[in-house]
């Protein structure tokens, strides 16, 4: 028998349903929870929970992996606390390390790799990589379809559970530095504010594509706690982009274009940055030639964009679909020659570099067999289980050294 280790998964019982899935097939499953959340959506056929330290935390897992011979964890997210040090001691010991995060392609798309995910990716991505695969002619399944509400529950449920075990898990650190009462106060706020922006909002998409098409570059915001803004840039914070964004767009950009920059839908009720917009708008002379927008319609802006500048979002990989030139911040998998603008960022807004759109079509290909799983973690979730198993038995025996097996079931109980 194998044995796989769950540790922190997306909020709701997909990581559960998945060990369920393994067990089934005869892996021995371990879950290890670092609050009541973790606990309240956990199943394995063992758990135990871990209350120490983040200092304690290293020699617990390695000492946990060696007791019981684990082959194989699974994680969401490979930059939280305690991820990135179990990482390192699964490579250490020669443990695979399977992680699950947001799909790169999405909303129908989960990503799962070995030992990485975005710029922490393993996965060989040179131009010599996409331009040899070989594709398999994999076809997309159907639409996932809306899971914000879903999310919100499973969210509520998982927190309410940290909050109520907190006395437990004195220890505990969180990757979001937030407690529920501000989550909720946040999460309220954002309802609030979306139906305000439906209303103040209204006219903006037509002047975007009537009188500003061809004119705009287009700025998507991630969220302020966004690891890919913590971990895989070297840029201080979602401020600090803005100020670098406006500052060069005003030295360098023609002047009879304007900057759209869009708020994430995820930050809408934790954050605004109007204030400091005015404020940059006023210092580098550019009033009049910012627009601020929360929830317009991301392809449609697509369509009529000059550009897109990103610090590492996915959605440059939509624009690089959409065929709009696109400018890197940050690190990101998709940042190569032939798909984004490789010179200094202010050269983009006068010269920005076209996009190769078949070496880009190889590339979407190679992305979603090598790295994208039908589904998402709410909705069709037992589509994406079933892709995982499917993916696991196809490099299993050399990466998890699982024998996927119908023959072998446990009761999951």
């Amino acid at each position: 028998m194998s044995v796989a280790v769950f540790l922190q998964g997306p909020h709701g019982p997909f990581f559960a349903n998945l060990a369920k899935k393994l067990s089934h097939h005869g892996v021995i499953t371990h879950k290890i929870n670092f609050n009541g959340g973790d606990r309240h959506f956990g199943w394995a056929d063992f758990q135990v929970s871990f209350t120490g330290s983040e200092s304690d935390w290293p020699s617990f897992f390695r000492e946990y992996l060696s007791l019981h011979g684990v082959k194989a964890v699974f994680v969401y997210g490979d930059c939280r606390l305690y991820h990135s040090k179990a990482r390192s001691v699964c490579e250490s010991l020669g443990v695979a390390f399977g992680v699950f995060e947001e799909g790169y392609l999405r909303p129908d798309f989960i990503s799962f790799e070995w030992n990485g995910v975005n710029a922490f990716s393993q996965t060989d991505w040179s131009r010599e990589a996409i331009e040899s695969y070989k594709p398999i002619s994999r076809k997309p399944g159907l639409p996932v379809g809306q899971t914000f509400w879903h999310r919100a529950c499973y969210a509520t449920g998982y927190y309410l559970a940290m909050r109520l075990a907190r006395s437990e898990f004195l220890y505990y650190q969180h990757h979001r530095n937030r407690d529920w009462k501000a989550e909720a106060t946040c999460w309220l706020r954002s309802f609030a504010r979306k139906g305000l922006y439906k209303i103040t909002e209204r006219y903006l998409t037509p002047n975007l594509i009537g009188e500003f098409s061809q004119r705009f570059f287009l700025f998507p915001l991630q969220t302020r706690d966004d690891f890919q803004l913590r971990e895989h840039s070297d840029l201080l914070s979602i401020e600090n982009a803005i100020d670098r964004v406006l500052k060069s767009f005003a030295g360098n950009a023609p002047s009879d274009t304007v900057m759209v920059i869009k708020h994430h839908p995820m930050d809408r009720g934790f954050c605004h940055y109007q204030k400091l917009i005015n404020v940059l708008e006023v210092r580098y002379s550019i009033r009049g030639r910012v627009i601020y927008c929360h929830d317009l319609h991301l392809p449609t802006l697509l369509d009529h964009a000059l550009g897109v500048v990103t610090i590492n979002s996915t959605v440059g990989i939509s624009a690089l679909l959409h065929k709009v030139p696109t400018k890197v911040l940050g690190r990101a998998l998709y940042d190569m020659p032939g798909l984004t603008h490789q010179g200094p960022l202010s050269s983009f807004w006068s010269e920005p570099t076209q996009v190769d759109f078949e070496l880009f079509k190889r590339f979407h290909t190679y992305l979603y067999e090598q790295t994208q799983l039908d589904g998402s973690f709410t909705r069709a979730a037992r589509t994406t289980i079933n892709g995982v198993v499917d993916r696991l038995l196809a490099a299993g025996a050399d990466s998890l050294q699982v024998r996927l097996s119908s023959g072998s079931r446990r009761d999951a109980g």
